[in-house]
């Protein structure tokens, strides 16, 4: 996955708020992050659900996308926090 399309979540939300909700993208089962291995993280489109269902909020969706590079929703919003 190339740096430019992963985001980190950190500071934005738990990852367990968003894991709350099966991603609508590639029906990773509640609990479980999207992508698996580095960088480990979910979709954006999870993220999507995620506010729809009210588990994040949507100044937490907002700091999310206003890290992003690209926008998309199949970008991966990392776990991990950005190289400053």
């Amino acid at each position: 996955m190339p740096a430019a399309v992963a985001v980190a979540a950190s500071q934005a939300a738990p990852p367990a708020n968003v894991r709350q909700v099966s991603c609508p993208l590639c029906w990773a089962r509640p609990a479980e992050p999207c992508q698996q291995y580095y960088p480990r993280g979910d979709h954006l489109a999870r993220w999507l659900a995620a506010c729809a269902a009210g588990r994040v909020t949507r100044s937490q969706l907002t700091a999310v996308i206003g890290r992003l590079t690209v926008v998309t929703r199949r970008v991966i919003v990392s776990e991990q926090a950005p190289l400053r």
